[in-house]
């Protein structure tokens, strides 16, 4: 877990830090395990099914213009860039190496269907996206090299001139200004705006979050309401509702009240919620499974070997509901400390008992794709 500065407790960070005011931890992580060379980061950017982006920094007339191309790249291309200005970004990282999902137990404290992704970045000295603001939070953790952190919270315009490509902010003096070593975390809450320049060649993990928007709520429940561009916020969130892959009946209300909907709604907003968090990106779904890879997936549990969760798969549940990849079932109460053990641990290893509710329950799982199906059994 991050090691909290000085005397702060987890609790405090929740009631102090989180969705309210940044946090620079030096030191947070001493060891930065698992890590990533920047020759496995260029690989990745080289796959179709990778989410990937190098952005230059252009600098014209003193000042800095940013331009960006996509992946997939040709390897030769990469090793080709030049030795400094640009920033390779690589999102989902842990969903392509599942090892990499490691890194999300540094945060025990905050649910995970509110973590997104892991996005790691190598930026050449002087390579930057520019200075921006987002609209979650996100964990910055520094692994080699160095780089140069700024933000405020004071109003920055926008600077359209910026860029064609990233939606920019104007150029700031900043609050406060760290240079990060290997080893440090800053925290940012949503809509802070910050600027990050590598000092030396470097690399960055960022563990960032999601939230649906209430407009997307609110018409999964065709609720009517005109767009709504707030986003859903768990200030008051408490460590008791970190338990691995749960929706707390305190997220519910949360969204429910953003709504402004009677609580006889909030099972139903509860399951909109669970489907929103574990809705995979179009290009990351698993693939469809086959009766075949079904019955094959069951008899390799069968004799006691293992099923591995998925690395695109995203699994959540209530008290009431399972949720896989954006569709939901009823939970049989006699399946909920296995779907526990599932979502901590990702994946199953245990004989198949003669309970027909667990059974259907399993072969549902199976059939959204929550399971890698194994090639022979």
């Amino acid at each position: 877990m991050l090691k909290l500065p000085g005397k702060l407790t987890v609790e405090a960070f929740l009631s102090d830090y989180w969705q309210e005011q940044p946090l620079c931890m030096p030191g947070g992580l001493p060891r930065i395990r698992p890590a990533i060379t920047r020759n496995e980061l260029g690989w990745l950017a080289t796959l179709d099914d990778v989410e990937s982006r190098l952005v230059f920094t252009d600098r014209i007339d003193g000042r800095c213009r940013y331009r960006v191309e996509t992946g997939p790249f040709d390897p030769e291309y990469l090793q080709d860039l030049p030795k400094r200005d640009w920033t390779l970004l690589v999102h989902d990282v842990e969903k392509h190496l599942p090892a990499m999902r490691a890194w999300f137990t540094h945060v025990p404290f905050i649910p995970d269907w509110r973590i997104d992704d892991l996005m790691v970045s190598f930026a050449a000295p002087g390579g930057s996206v520019g200075p921006h603001k987002d609209q979650y939070d996100v964990f910055l953790c520094q692994g080699i090299g160095v780089r140069s952190w700024r933000h405020t919270t004071n109003e920055v315009l926008p600077d359209p001139s910026a860029s064609t490509d990233l939606a920019l902010l104007t150029e700031f003096g900043s609050d406060e200004q760290w240079d990060m070593l290997e080893g440090d975390v800053l925290y940012l809450p949503p809509g802070v705006a910050h600027w990050g320049t590598a000092i030396r060649a470097c690399i960055t993990y960022s563990i960032g979050m999601r939230a649906p928007q209430i407009s997307d709520l609110s018409h999964a429940l065709n609720n009517g309401v005109p767009n709504d561009n707030r986003f859903y916020r768990d200030s008051d969130l408490r460590v008791s509702e970190s338990k691995r892959g749960y929706l707390s009946n305190a997220a519910a209300t949360r969204a429910l009240q953003l709504l402004h909907l009677n609580s006889n709604r909030h099972d139903e907003v509860g399951v909109a919620l669970g489907r929103f968090a574990t809705q995979t990106k179009d290009w990351l779904e698993p693939d469809e499974v086959t009766v075949e890879g079904i019955e094959a997936a069951l008899l390799h549990l069968q004799r006691g070997r293992r099923l591995k969760v998925h690395g695109m798969s995203q699994i959540a549940f209530d008290d009431r509901n399972l949720y896989v990849n954006g569709s939901d079932r009823p939970l049989p109460s006699s399946y909920v400390d296995t779907i526990e053990r599932i979502c901590s641990k990702r994946f199953l290893q245990k004989p198949i008992e003669d309970d027909a509710e667990r059974i259907e329950a399993l072969r549902w799982m199976l059939k959204h794709g929550a399971f890698e199906i194994p090639e022979n059994s």
